[in-house]
């Protein structure tokens, strides 16, 4: 989704942060900025894409956000692979890949 620092814009810095359930506010204190600036990039302005610190920031939240989207998402699976093997742990990277 947000593969290039490039494509941060209004919309994607949004949608992550509806992804993650968090507020602007939320969004701000996470990327150590004013409430103002989430609310100016969200509305195409202030210099969000000239901000290395920022985008960098963004890409870790994001990360985050897949890693954690993938483990919700495969669990199901991963637990049934050790019902029917009888295990106590599945790697997860094996699982997610079977299933993709």
């Amino acid at each position: 989704m947000f593969e290039n620092s490039n494509e941060w814009n209004k919309d994607t810095l949004r949608a992550l942060r509806l992804r993650l359930g968090w507020s602007r506010s939320d969004m701000a204190r996470r990327l150590k900025c004013e409430l103002t600036d989430i609310e100016s990039w969200e509305e195409g302005q202030g210099e969000l894409l000239f901000n290395p610190h920022i985008k960098g920031e963004l890409a870790l939240i994001h990360r985050q956000a897949d890693e954690c989207s993938d483990q919700v998402r495969f669990t199901p699976a991963c637990e049934n692979e050790c019902d029917k093997q009888a295990l106590d742990q599945v790697d997860f990277s094996r699982v997610k890949a079977d299933l993709e």
